[in-house]
């Protein structure tokens, strides 16, 4: 379809869509035309993650690493991929093949100024939870701050979308 204009008034502002905001929306479209959408939501008791968490808050740091609920989140998600191996999939339209990934690299969203951006986790099945912790703060910031690497922004074979800070109950991300 033709982009439509849009009406505006003189007291509207304009800011130039280029770049990596028009990038971002780019990618986002042609997901959300091509990819399966679905959300579940289940609600877990996690009274036991929380004290696991905090026990293990001390020996992190010791390590240098902030220990949040991710690098769990992360684990769980990689143990459930590797059960379910469709879920960690892709498909090769041109070649009419459902490809099972064998990696498990991690695309974790984080908002920035110029939108969301999914720093991805590499190999992240080989990682101890504390090497997860310490790898990702670094790889957040860089790309917070537009400092990550191509390679660092590629190459998720699944994501995780974290409202973090912002909270909420639920959220149904476009992939």
């Amino acid at each position: 379809a033709e982009p439509v204009a849009v009406a505006v008034s003189a007291d509207d502002e304009r800011i130039a869509f280029r770049g990596v905001r028009k990038k971002i929306a780019e990618n986002m479209l042609r997901s959300k035309q091509s990819a399966a959408h679905f959300t579940y939501v289940e609600e877990v008791d996690v009274t036991d993650l929380v004290a696991l968490r905090k026990r293990a808050q001390k020996r992190a740091q010791e390590r240098g690493a902030k220990l949040s609920f991710l690098p769990f989140i992360i684990k769980a998600v990689v143990s459930g991929l590797k059960k379910y191996p469709i879920l960690n999939a892709t498909l090769d339209q041109q070649r009419e093949e459902i490809v099972l990934r064998k990696q498990y690299n991690i695309g974790v969203a984080a908002a920035t100024d110029s939108g969301l951006i999914v720093p991805v986790l590499r190999n992240a099945d080989k990682m101890s939870l504390f090497q997860i912790a310490s790898e990702l703060e670094p790889l957040a910031e860089r790309a917070r701050t537009g400092k990550a690497s191509r390679d660092e922004l590629s190459g998720s074979t699944f994501t995780i979308s974290s409202l973090g800070k912002l909270g909420g109950v639920l959220a149904t991300p476009i992939i």
